[in-house]
């Protein structure tokens, strides 16, 4: 997506987010009543721009399909995804951005179990965010799951709790796991605003988990929050 060149300032509410993904990755909307049309489109437009995909866009609808359902049903407010299917093994990844509300607690404690260890109901508070994660030791093998728990500096978004490692996660609607690349980086709203800004990278590649999490902190690193006076003809991801 397209950033704005104007700096926030931070002292009007928030109107939307904002992140910029490498221009290979495909963006769409997701809403499932315009989710297949808007596919569709962004395939076309890719295969005319590199028609060696054109034996590939069937199986290219059907992979951003099956993510951005996936991505819906978890309630994100952004996605976009890497679908690489030119080789033997492909490459896939995703890039989503949701936002929490706080509830009426502050002990900074979970309700529930979330990817990367918790979170939930640690508002945004973030020494209650990095409280409420949980990292877990490396396992014997490559592919066990671990993950690390650190405090990042993003460039226009200010301070943030990230998590990041291999998980296993639950799939939406499915007793089933999948065992996967994860980071999730908790981006408290500014203004004292008690909402909090995930963006989540993920991919199954697990034998590249450090190269894809090094990719997936330079997306994040482009994320900002954008402001009501800021240039309303801006790129962005409202939220209500």
């Amino acid at each position: 997506m397209t950033v704005s060149s104007s700096a926030p300032s931070g002292t009007s509410p928030v109107r939307g987010v904002n992140i910029l993904v490498p221009s290979s990755w495909y963006e769409f909307d997701i809403h499932p009543a315009t989710r297949d049309a808007s596919i569709r489109e962004v395939v076309r437009e890719r295969v005319q721009e590199r028609p060696e995909l054109a034996d590939s866009r069937t199986a290219l609808i059907r992979t951003l399909t099956r993510t951005a359902d996936e991505a819906w049903q978890t309630g994100v407010l952004y996605f976009g995804a890497l679908a690489d299917l030119s080789d033997e093994a492909p490459l896939t990844a995703s890039v989503t951005i949701a936002v929490l509300e706080a509830d009426d607690r502050a002990d900074g404690t979970a309700d529930g179990e979330r990817p990367g260890g918790g979170a939930g109901g640690a508002g945004g508070n973030l020494a209650a965010l990095v409280a409420a994660l949980k990292p877990v030791a490396a396992g014997r093998r490559p592919t066990d799951p671990w993950r690390r728990i650190k405090l990042v500096e993003l460039p226009d978004a200010g301070s943030a709790a990230r998590s990041e490692g291999i998980d296993d996660i639950e799939l939406p609607d499915d007793d089933r796991t999948v065992r996967m690349v994860l980071m999730q980086t908790f981006v408290p709203f500014p203004g004292g605003d008690p909402r909090v800004a995930v963006i989540s990278g993920a991919t199954s590649q697990l034998a590249l988990a450090e190269p894809m999490l090094e990719l997936f902190d330079g997306i994040t690193e482009t994320f900002r929050f954008v402001y009501a006076d800021d240039d309303p003809a801006g790129s962005a991801e409202k939220v209500s």
